[in-house]
């Protein structure tokens, strides 16, 4: 089994830790401005897209990869 992540599990990673700073830092200082509310929900989406794109099986992540960028 390999060891290394993939770039999408990184990124997954690094937005996670930016909403969960960004979420705790918020909670007390601004706690009704809506714009933030709909920038956290945007950084949990790409997320929640690089979580599902880094757990795809090897042949799937290949074909989606591929299609993403035609050669």
């Amino acid at each position: 089994m390999k060891t290394n992540m993939r770039k999408e599990l990184k990124i997954e990673i690094l937005l996670f830790a930016i909403f969960n700073l960004i979420n705790f830092f918020s909670k007390n200082m601004l706690p009704e401005m809506p714009a933030l509310h709909f920038i956290l929900g945007g950084l949990v989406g790409l997320a929640l897209c690089q979580i599902i794109i880094g757990i795809l099986p090897e042949s799937t992540y290949l074909k989606l990869k591929n299609f993403k960028t035609p050669q």
